[in-house]
């Protein structure tokens, strides 16, 4: 696909274009967008390869001359530094190289499903490669200096974004104002910041550091409302609001604590810190806001019960280790049910060595988590931080999906119901390695961040409907 290939390039630059008019490389980069699909829907005349090939060297050779910059996007992509908070020391495994998209990993049983005509119905009967058709670009933001390595749209407002960088900033983003703007720019942490996290009321923001610190934001007057030191002092990795009581925030830090913090008062409850071990990259709380799961660097999956009736105390249960190579789990994503045919709560695990594992949670009330599928996905995933997420509204639509970033600079939205071809679309918008993705509540714009601070803004093509039903 040479016009994605294209696009990359020039979002490549898009940096040095006009840079003091802003507003002008948004709109240059959206029409050049434009112009490439438009250019790709034209079957009159088609370009060797020779000549697309050409095509893509002159222009690069022009925007280097131009700009008086000498960037290679493939090494840019292999050779950046990782932004990842741990050290991954691992042999490649020489099965990583076959056909991501041709066969599963492991032969364990499919997730139950079946013609879903009910469903299909709800959304025009469109395939599920329309159903995300998420090629058109939006808006671009360049506001961070560094790596926004979290995206998080708002719960209840599917135009408010905020982002996490390693510049030690957040910046708060209305994707759908006119034109797109950033709200504020977030100052208080010292250290590059790893996660943030929106109240259920979209009123406050947590954010944790590597300065050892979680902050409190007023997401509305856009200050800082409290600052609170790790317990162990060590750096925080990742926080999450309890879904069912907001004035509790759940941390993993570098040491391998889980902590439990009251919001309201700053302190930490005596009972709710327990030590999970390696280092806590990633959280998942379900609806009930009882159950916790959390993945370290070591590829174990610990879930733990949390009981604020009992003084906030957190009791371990269970710890699964997800591959043999114990590949660290960078991302963890909760659904009560993935589609009409799959009612069953399912968690989601990425694992650093390029497999996706989805678990089928147990009907006990100890976050038990049985192996539904696991298989190599057609991304690469080795040393930096991960994200991936459900989907939201994909209940109403055939097949079960998930978006990935990916260290070969693409985003790919992956079918975990199929047993083969998982990727049913890719995003080429990046030149570099992708790290953040998150979607707004209503499935209309999907946002995706790299290691350079870009971060992209997609918006789903219109969908057909059939005005038969």
């Amino acid at each position: 696909m040479w016009q994605q290939q294209a696009f990359v390039l020039d979002s490549k630059f898009n940096a040095y274009r006009a840079t003091n008019h802003p507003n002008f490389r948004t709109l240059y980069i959206r029409r050049r967008n434009q112009l490439l699909r438009e250019k790709s829907k034209q079957d009159d005349i088609i370009p060797s390869s020779n000549i697309r090939r050409k095509y893509l060297k002159i222009r690069s050779a022009i925007l280097q001359n131009k700009y008086n910059v000498h960037l290679d996007i493939q090494s840019n992509s292999a050779g950046s530094q990782s932004t990842s908070m741990m050290s991954l020391n691992m042999n490649k495994d020489a099965s990583v190289e076959m056909d991501f998209f041709s066969r599963s990993y492991y032969d364990l049983t499919p997730i139950p499903t079946s013609q879903a005509q009910a469903s299909r119905a709800l959304v025009g009967n469109n395939t599920i490669e329309e159903n995300y058709a998420f090629d058109s670009v939006h808006h671009i933001y360049d506001q961070h200096s560094d790596a926004v390595t979290v995206l998080k749209f708002a719960n209840n407002d599917k135009s408010k974004l905020c982002c996490a960088s390693n510049d030690g900033t957040l910046s708060i983003c209305d994707v759908l104002m006119s034109p797109p703007s950033v709200l504020a720019i977030l100052k208080y942490h010292t250290g590059p910041v790893t996660g943030c996290d929106w109240s259920a009321s979209d009123e406050l923001i947590a954010s944790c550091s590597l300065d050892a610190t979680i902050c409190f934001w007023d997401a509305v007057r856009h200050c800082c409302l409290r600052c609170v030191n790790d317990p162990f002092f060590s750096s925080v990795l990742v926080c999450s609001f309890n879904p069912v009581n907001n004035n509790i925030l759940i941390t993993g830090n570098k040491a391998g604590f889980v902590c439990v913090l009251n919001v309201s008062t700053g302190m930490f409850p005596k009972g709710g810190k327990q030590k999970i071990g390696g280092q806590i990259l990633s959280l998942a709380i379900d609806s009930s806001g009882q159950i916790i799961w959390t993945g370290n660097d070591k590829g174990e999956i610990v879930s733990l019960k949390f009981n604020s009736s009992d003084g906030s105390v957190l009791t371990k249960c269970h710890r699964i280790i997800t591959t043999p190579k114990r590949g660290a789990i960078t991302c963890l994503s909760w659904r009560s049910w993935i589609s009409r045919e799959a009612r069953d709560p399912m968690l989601l695990a990425n694992c650093s060595n390029n497999i996706l594992c989805l678990y089928k949670v147990s009907e006990s009330d100890d976050g038990l988590l049985q192996l539904k599928k696991k298989f190599l996905v057609p991304h690469m995933h080795s040393n930096h931080l991960l994200r991936s997420t459900f989907c939201p509204i994909m209940s109403f639509r055939q097949g079960a999906c998930v978006v990935t970033s990916s260290e070969d600079s693409c985003v790919y939205f992956v079918d975990v119901e199929r047993e083969s071809n998982y990727a049913v679309n890719k995003l080429q918008g990046h030149a570099c390695v992708t790290l953040g993705v998150t979607f707004n509540y209503d499935e209309t714009m999907l946002a995706t961040s790299d290691i350079q601070g870009i971060i992209i803004i997609w918006s789903r093509q219109p969908q057909k409907h059939n005005n038969s039903l």
